[in-house]
C-alpha cells in the first residue's frame, strides 16, 4: 500500500514538474531565453539604469485592483509609487522626474544639475493618460534609428516608457523574417535581391521599394534579428506593447508562383520598383500569411497582439481591385493567427481609402492619423466610421535640422485629444527640437490645458539647471516664432546652404515649403539672450543641453542669413555687377566654414559620431554595410540624381565643409566661366496628391561629385572642438537683415 501511495505521489510531483517546465518554456519562447522580470523588478531596474543615484530610494507596488496611480513617501523618507501595472509605475516615475525632481532626458542631452530627490508630504495622484500612445514612424527607423546601437536603442525604450507611451513599432529583425518566409514559400533565391539594407528598410516595409542597398550579409541579418528580439523583450518588461509587421501581401515583384493572384505595383518616387502584392482575397493568401506569422514568432519569440502594415502607401496600383475584400482578407489572417489583435494603419496620402477602411473591423483597427499641419487652429478630431484613431504629430521630414514645432496645437488640445484614443510620436526623423517633443510628452501626461509660462519655466530649470528670466525669455521668443507655424506646411524652413546649387534656391528638398512664417530676428534675439546668460552663469557652457541649444539657434541664424544673401547674389549677377557679385558670393561661401566651425562644437552635429553609431550597431565584419548606405541616404538618397536628392539632408560639420561647400563652389565656377547657371530642366512631380514643379540643374562635374561622394575618403570628426561662445558672438551680433550690398533687400 505504501509503495502504491509513493508511486501516486511521485506521479503527481512529476506531473506538476512537467507542467511548470512547460510554462517556463512557454515564457522563454515568448520573451526570450529566460522569463521576463516581474513588474516591480523591471521598474526598479529602470531606475538603476536612468537615475542610479535614486536606486535605493524608490520602491514600486503593483496593485492590479487600484484605479489610481499614486506617488507618495514612506516613513523612512523613500519614494513609493503604487499603480495597477508596471507601465503606470514607470510612467509615474517619469512624471516624478519631470515635475518634482527636475531631471531632464532628451535626444539632445540629459541634465541633472537641478535634480533633487523630494518626497511629497501627501500622496500625489498622477493624471491619467489615454490608452494608446504610439511611438515611431517607419521612416524614423532608417532616418534616425539606424545609427542607434543596442545600448542606445534600449535607453530609448526606457525613455518611451517614462514618457507614457504604450505601443512601440519594432522593425529590426524583419530581414530574418523575410529570409525565412521566402524560403518557406519556395522563393529563397529571391531573398538576396529583395531584402533591403536596414538604411532603406523603412520604405521596403511600407511597400515603396525592394532590395535597395542589397545584398545584405547573413551576419547583418542575424545581428538585426538579435536586436529586434531584445527590443521586444525590453518593451514587454516595461509594460508596453510591441507592434510588429503584419502580413499585407508583399512579395518580390518577380515572384514566380501564383501569378494569377499577383498585383504588380509599379514604381515609387525615384523610379524604385515596388514589391508586388498577393491579393488578400486569393486562396493562397491565408497560407502565405500563416507562414509569415509563424516566422514572426520564430524571430521575435513573441505571439504578437499588435500589427502594423499598409497597402498602396504613397501610390501603387489599385485599378480593378476590390479594396474592401483586400482589407478583410488581411485582417482575417491576423485574427486567425492572433485572435483579438489590433491592426494599426497609417493615414497618409489618401490612405486608407474609404472602401479599404470599410473592410476592416471597427473593434480591431486603429488609425494613426499623421498630421503635418501644426498650425494652431488645426482640429484634432477625425472621423473613421467608428474606428479608433491616434492623433500623430508629423513635425519632421527626413530628420532635417531646423527649429520647428507646433506649440499652439498641443497647448490647446485637451487631454482627450478631441475624441482620439491617444497621441503619437510619428515624425519621420528624430533627435531635433527637444523643446517641442518635451511639450508632446507633457501633452500625453497632462489632461488639462497647458500653461506655457509654467511649462517653459519648468523646462528651463530641468534642461539648463537654471530658470533665469533670460533663459525663459529666449524660449518664449523661439515659441512665438519657429514653434508657432501659421500655415499647413511640410516641416521646417530649410537651410539653402544644403540646397542643390541654384541662384533661385529657396528650399532644399523637393516637397518642402520655402516660406518663412516668422520674424528671423526673433531667433537671433533668443540667441543673444542665451549668450548673455552664459556670461552671467559660466556653468551653462559646461551643460551639453545648453550648448546644443545655443549652437542650434546660431545654426538657424546662419541659415536665415544665407536666405538673405543668395537673392542679392542673383540680383548682382543679373545686373552684370560682377564686383558686387564676387563680394556677395564670397560672403555666401564664407557661411559654410562658419557653419562647420559652429557645428563642430557639439557632438550631435558631427557626421563622424552619426556614422560611428551605425557602425557599432552592426557586427564587426558588417559595419561598412550600414555606414556607406547611410551616407548615401542623407545625400543623394538614391544611386542617381532623382527628386529624392537632399530629402534627408543633414547639417553636420563635415558635410558643410566638404559636400555642400564643394557643390556650391562647382556651381559658382560654372557660372563664372560660362556666364550662365548651366543646363537645367523643369519637371513636374506628384506625391500624396500634390503636384510640384521643380528645376534641376544638370552639370556633369556636379553630378559626378554627388554620386561618388559616399565612397570617398571623408575626414570625419568624433570629438567636439572649438569655442562655441566666441563663434556665437560672431554670429549673433550682426542683424540678419543688415545691408550686404548697395542693392535694396527684397520686399516681403
Amino acid at each position: 500500500m505504501k509503495i502504491l501511495c509513493y508511486c501516486l505521489l511521485f506521479s503527481i510531483i512529476l506531473t506538476l514538474f512537467l507542467h511548470c517546465s512547460a510554462r517556463a518554456q512557454e515564457g522563454r519562447e515568448i520573451s526570450g531565453t529566460e522569463p521576463l522580470l516581474s513588474g516591480e523588478e523591471a521598474a526598479s531596474a529602470l531606475v538603476k539604469r536612468v537615475t542610479p543615484e535614486y536606486a535605493s530610494k524608490v520602491a514600486f507596488s503593483i496593485l492590479p485592483g487600484q484605479e489610481k496611480t499614486l506617488i507618495s513617501g514612506t516613513s523612512q523618507g523613500t519614494l513609493l509609487i503604487s499603480a495597477p501595472n508596471v507601465r503606470e509605475c514607470i510612467r509615474a516615475y517619469g512624471y516624478y522626474l519631470r515635475h518634482l525632481s527636475h531631471v531632464h532626458l532628451s535626444w539632445n542631452g540629459d541634465n541633472k544639475t537641478a535634480a533633487r530627490f523630494v518626497v511629497p508630504h501627501t500622496p500625489l495622484e498622477v493624471p491619467k493618460v489615454l490608452p494608446i500612445n504610439f511611438a515611431f514612424n517607419y521612416c524614423a527607423m532608417s532616418y534616425t534609428g539606424i545609427h542607434w546601437n543596442r545600448e542606445k536603442w534600449l535607453s530609448e525604450i526606457d525613455r518611451l516608457a517614462l514618457n507614457g507611451f504604450s505601443y512601440v513599432l519594432v522593425t529590426a529583425g524583419l530581414e530574418k523574417v523575410w529570409q525565412n518566409f521566402l524560403a518557406d514559400i519556395g522563393a529563397a533565391s529571391s531573398a538576396s535581391s529583395f531584402i533591403a539594407n536596414p538604411c532603406f528598410s523603412a520604405w521596403w516595409n511600407m511597400g515603396n521599394l525592394e532590395g535597395e542597398g542589397a545584398p545584405v550579409s547573413q551576419q547583418l541579418i542575424d545581428s538585426e534579428a538579435a536586436l529586434g528580439k531584445e527590443l521586444v523583450r525590453r518593451i514587454q518588461e516595461l509594460g508596453m506593447e510591441p507592434v510588429l509587421q503584419g502580413y499585407v501581401g508583399f512579395l518580390p515583384h518577380d515572384f514566380p508562383h501564383h501569378r494569377e493572384y499577383i498585383l504588380p505595383q509599379g514604381e515609387w518616387v525615384g523610379e524604385s520598383m515596388r514589391p508586388a502584392v498577393l491579393r488578400p482575397d486569393s486562396p493562397f493568401f491565408r497560407e502565405a500569411a500563416n507562414l509569415w506569422y509563424k516566422n514572426l514568432v520564430k524571430v521575435y519569440g513573441l505571439h504578437a497582439k499588435s500589427f502594423a502594415g499598409d497597402l498602396f502607401h504613397e501610390g501603387g496600383q489599385t485599378e480593378g481591385i476590390d479594396l474592401t475584400a483586400c482589407a478583410r482578407g488581411v485582417q482575417r489572417a491576423m485574427q486567425d493567427f492572433s485572435p483579438g489583435s489590433v491592426w494599426f494603419l497609417q493615414e497618409w496620402g489618401g490612405n486608407p481609402r474609404k472602401n479599404f477602411l470599410s473592410g476592416t473591423d471597427q473593434e480591431h483597427t486603429v488609425i494613426l492619423a499623421l498630421e503635418k499641419n501644426l498650425a494652431q487652429n488645426t482640429p484634432l478630431r477625425r472621423d473613421y466610421d467608428g474606428r479608433r484613431y491616434v492623433w500623430c504629430e508629423l513635425s519632421n521630414f527626413g530628420a532635417n535640422q531646423g527649429l520647428y514645432g507646433g506649440f499652439g496645437i498641443l497647448e490647446k488640445a485637451s487631454g482627450n485629444a478631441e475624441g482620439a484614443s491617444g497621441f503619437g510620436l510619428l515624425s519621420e526623423g528624430l533627435e531635433t527640437n527637444p523643446l517641442f517633443y518635451e511639450l508632446l510628452y507633457e501633452r500625453i501626461n497632462n489632461r488639462e490645458k497647458i500653461c506655457r509660462k509654467d511649462f517653459l519655466e519648468r523646462y528651463a530649470l530641468a534642461r539648463y539647471g537654471s530658470d533665469a528670466p533670460a533663459l525663459q525669455q529666449a524660449l518664449s521668443l523661439l515659441v512665438r516664432s519657429a514653434y508657432s507655424p501659421t500655415n499647413r506646411r511640410e516641416g521646417c524652413p530649410e537651410n539653402i546652404l544644403c540646397a542643390r546649387p541654384s541662384l533661385d534656391a529657396r528650399q532644399v528638398s523637393t516637397w518642402s515649403d520655402p516660406e518663412v512664417f516668422y520674424n528671423p530676428e526673433d531667433i537671433r534675439k533668443a540667441g543673444l539672450l542665451l549668450l548673455s546668460e552664459s556670461k552671467a552663469n559660466p556653468r551653462l557652457m559646461q551643460n551639453s543641453c545648453f550648448r546644443y541649444d545655443l549652437a542650434d539657434v546660431c545654426r538657424q541664424v546662419i541659415s536665415e542669413r544665407a536666405r538673405v544673401l543668395l537673392p542679392l547674389c542673383k540680383q548682382a549677377f543679373e545686373h552684370g555687377e560682377m564686383n558686387q557679385f564676387n563680394a556677395l558670393r564670397d560672403q555666401f561661401l564664407a557661411l559654410f566654414s562658419l557653419s562647420a566651425n559652429l557645428l563642430a562644437t557639439h557632438e550631435d552635429f558631427l557626421l563622424g559620431r552619426f556614422l560611428q553609431g551605425a557602425a557599432k550597431r552592426a557586427e564587426k565584419g558588417s559595419r561598412g554595410e550600414l555606414t556607406r548606405p547611410l551616407l548615401r541616404l542623407i545625400t543623394t538618397w538614391t544611386s542617381d540624381i532623382s527628386p529624392l536628392i537632399d530629402y534627408s539632408h543633414r547639417q553636420f560639420a563635415e558635410l558643410m565643409r566638404s559636400y555642400y561647400l564643394t557643390r556650391w563652389q562647382i556651381f559658382f565656377r560654372t557660372l563664372e566661366t560660362s556666364g550662365a547657371p548651366g543646363n537645367c530642366h523643369r519637371e513636374e512631380l506628384a506625391n500624396n496628391g500634390e503636384r510640384i514643379v521643380r528645376t534641376l540643374h544638370d552639370d556633369d562635374e556636379l553630378r559626378h561629385f554627388e554620386l561618388t561622394y559616399p565612397s570617398t575618403n571623408i575626414s570625419l570628426q568624433y570629438t567636439p572642438e572649438g569655442d562655441l561662445r566666441s563663434l556665437a558672438e560672431q554670429i549673433l551680433h550682426s542683424p540678419i537683415y543688415q545691408a550686404h550690398s548697395e542693392y535694396a533687400l527684397p520686399q516681403k
